[in-house]
């Protein structure tokens, strides 16, 4: 079927045929969703992290290091990440 086809019928289509077809769409849930939810939590780690990581030039290398390492873990740990449901 070509698209010329397709919109030939649509257009030779009453409006009780497609309000029949829509729902029977509906029905089957042939809608496809997309999942966000690993994005949107692995974007709020990221915020989270570096609103707070150190900046590098204010402190020694091994008291950033030290610091970073620990803002990490508990970014990974997800404590301060809120959970959107």
């Amino acid at each position: 079927m070509q698209y010329k086809d397709i919109d030939a019928v649509i257009e030779s289509m009453t409006v009780e045929q497609i309000k029949s077809v829509m729902a029977t769409l509906k029905q089957k849930g042939n809608v496809r969703r997309i999942d966000t939810s690993r994005r949107e939590r692995r974007l709020a780690m990221n915020d989270l992290y570096f609103s707070v990581a150190p900046l590098p030039y204010k402190s020694t290398y091994e008291e950033y290091k030290l610091e970073s390492e620990a803002i990490r873990q508990q970014v990974i740990s997800g404590v301060d990440i809120p959970c959107q449901k």
